[in-house]
């Protein structure tokens, strides 16, 4: 399930990369195979190899627009992990509360499609309390570390580079 999901996600971010930017990207492939990575994690043995390729879909499809939105709103997540793995993870687990059966994992339970609502009830309530603990946890970390030395650069250290603002050296000399 972990590799039926990471391929179609992988095909199915390229592909909407590329009828949206007009060409495929080697680098949206590869992103995409993560994002449906993360998003099989939750489900990977209690599905089917058929929800497993659904959720690679899935995956591939929200994660791609998760972080288009990510751009757009200039949030400053320069590896994607809001709408990757983020994004991804509440996905697979609410995609796991639709697709779980006891026919895979009999020591798992069955989701909605096998006839008990509940459990996606209860996987729709733990992505949203997660959710608001990680930010509350993320957020208060962030200040107290910004209390001890910045957490964010100034902007003339980034036009400068960072290396040369806050080592005073250089690390690597790019070739033009």
């Amino acid at each position: 399930n972990t590799d039926v999901a990471a391929s179609f996600a992988a095909i199915a971010w390229m592909m909407v990369g590329w009828w949206l930017e007009k060409r495929p990207s080697f680098v949206g492939l590869l992103t995409g195979a993560v994002a449906g990575l993360a998003t099989i994690t939750p489900a990977a043995g209690y599905v089917s190899p058929i929800a497993a390729v659904v959720i690679g879909l899935a995956a591939g499809v929200v994660c791609y627009f998760a972080v288009a939105l990510k751009n757009q709103l200039k949030w400053d997540d320069a590896l994607d992990v809001w709408g990757v793995h983020g994004v991804g993870g509440a996905l697979g687990i609410v995609l796991l509360g639709l697709f779980a059966s006891t026919a895979f994992n009999p020591a798992g339970t069955d989701g909605l499609f096998g006839g008990n609502p509940g459990f996606l009830g209860k996987q729709v309530v733990a992505v949203v309390l997660s959710s608001v603990w990680a930010f509350c946890f993320t957020y208060g970390m962030l200040w107290l570390i910004d209390r001890v030395t910045p957490v964010k650069v100034e902007q003339t250290d980034e036009e400068r580079g960072l290396d040369a603002a806050l080592h005073g050296e250089t690390a690597y000399l790019g070739t033009s």
